[in-house]
């Protein structure tokens, strides 16, 4: 199973990554810890706020649900 990361900056822009099961947990705590002002979504749900404050986490999330990715296939690298 591979997991949709979405790292949102405070200028609103963003990246999206294709996780693998087996590195989402790396990859949540590496975000967490070197990109901690930038907000993390992981499936959907917001991990990590950043610069975020409540009212645009609760925009990002209903925007995330609109967004039609496909995870079949893992991002070589993550950003």
């Amino acid at each position: 199973m591979n997991h949709i990361s979405i790292g949102v900056y405070a200028n609103g822009s963003h990246v999206v990554n294709i996780v693998r099961d087996e590195h989402v947990n790396d990859h949540i705590k590496y975000n967490k810890l070197f990109r901690s002002g930038r907000a993390l979504f992981v499936d959907g749900e917001c991990l990590n706020t950043g610069y975020l404050n409540n009212e645009e986490v609760k925009k990002w999330k209903d925007k995330i649900k609109g967004m039609n990715i496909d995870s079949s296939i893992a991002s070589e690298k993550y950003h």
